[in-house]
């Protein structure tokens, strides 16, 4: 796409009104007139994501003539980079939140086919990282991991899968793990909703307070990953015992395995809420978790690099990366609407997806007859989900 057509798109999802409820409702709204106003800093924060390689004047350049807007004074009289840079901790981060939190809603019922599941809106949990600018600021509030030379930030999306529609999104310091940014991201679970997650995402307290809002749960575990079997079902998966601080919770436990191309196969395990076979045969299960959306289409769709030498963003101020990241979510925001879910999720063709037979009860009664060698298959000895 060109530099106009994409900064349009930005302005169509974004319209005036919009950034200007949401400069209002922050606090941001200038008392005197600017050549820089926050309006127009809050679509440079966006198309700042745009061309990565290029200063805060060529991004401001693209940007007036792509919006066809210099209000405020001549378009000729482009500001250097350091009244871009003090315009831009003027804006901060709060306005770029507001609005990604503004537009990041549900897809209604009637427009949702590809988001419903056996009447169960499927969304989707990952995260990823970025390294950030060294400076004193960045390094206070993100932490530089060990052997490490840049502080990191990591970022957890939760999204629709069929429509790629972001729902929440919340970031702190790579020292901060996953679960515990999906815990900040609660209030965007309820009844009515089944959550897919990757295996970085299970241990039980996180897998107990998800269950906790009411939502559904399907998580990958780690193909080493033993719990308490108490019952065998009909279909191979078996029911098991989750224990948690809270007590202890019945999961059912799906084993597939995933053929790759060179004839190699792959045993992957999900833990599930979704208890009873009839309701949620294990074939749609394993298939619906390798469709699952994954946060890396938010940097595939915007174009950006996170392995470029010395990260991508820009901001030595903690405050200038959070507004850094809340544009990167509405620009992506714009983005997947153009785009369908089928040309950017698939991790697994379906016709790759094999059930494997659960093992057999143990310890407890006769289990009756036997259920055949693959389901006695010999594992490693049980340990705590989320144990490392």
């Amino acid at each position: 796409m060109t530099d106009d057509v994409t900064i349009g798109l930005l302005a169509t999802t974004y319209p005036r009104a919009l950034v200007d409820a949401v400069i209002e409702a922050t606090g941001k709204r200038e008392r005197r007139n600017r050549v820089l106003p926050a309006r127009l800093m809050v679509y440079l924060s966006m198309a700042l994501w745009l061309d990565l390689g290029t200063g805060y004047v060529g991004v401001l350049r693209n940007l007036l003539s792509g919006l066809r807007w210099a209000q405020g004074g001549d378009a000729s009289a482009v500001p250097t980079d350091g009244a871009v840079s003090r315009a831009r901790d003027r804006l901060g981060s709060a306005p770029l939140k507001a609005l990604f939190e503004t537009t990041a809603v549900p897809t209604p019922p009637a427009d949702g086919a590809d988001v419903f599941w056996r009447g169960l809106r499927t969304v989707a949990v990952d995260g990823t990282v970025f390294d950030l600018p060294a400076s004193r600021d960045n390094a206070a509030a993100f932490a530089v991991p060990p052997g490490g030379s840049l502080p990191r930030a990591r970022l957890v999306v939760l999204a629709e899968c069929g429509s790629l529609a972001p729902l929440g999104a919340a970031f702190d310091s790579a020292a901060v793990d996953e679960r515990t940014l999906l815990g900040r991201l609660s209030d965007h679970l309820g009844p009515g909703m089944l959550l897919l997650a990757g295996r970085g995402f299970l241990a039980a307290e996180a897998f107990a307070s998800a269950a906790a809002t009411g939502a559904q749960l399907l998580w990958r575990a780690d193909e080493s990953t033993r719990l308490p079997v108490t019952e065998r079902l009909p279909d191979g998966t078996y029911l098991a015992e989750l224990p948690h601080q809270g007590g202890h919770m019945t999961v059912r436990v799906v084993e597939y395995g995933v053929r790759a191309d060179d004839g190699t196969r792959e045993v992957r395990v999900l833990v599930t809420t979704l208890t009873c076979p009839a309701q949620a045969p294990a074939i749609e299960l394993a298939r619906l978790h390798t469709a699952r959306w994954r946060a890396e289409i938010i940097l595939r769709l915007a174009k950006v690099d996170p392995h470029r030498t010395g990260g991508v963003l820009r901001s030595r101020t903690a405050e200038g990366v959070r507004q850094e990241l809340w544009a990167l979510l509405c620009v992506y925001q714009a983005l997947r609407r153009l785009v369908t879910a089928a040309a950017v999720i698939p991790e697994v063709a379906p016709a790759r997806i094999r059930l494997t037979p659960g093992p057999t009860p143990d310890p407890g009664p006769d289990p009756g007859p036997d259920p055949g060698p693959a389901a006695d298959r010999a594992g490693p000895p049980s340990r705590p989900v989320g144990r490392r």
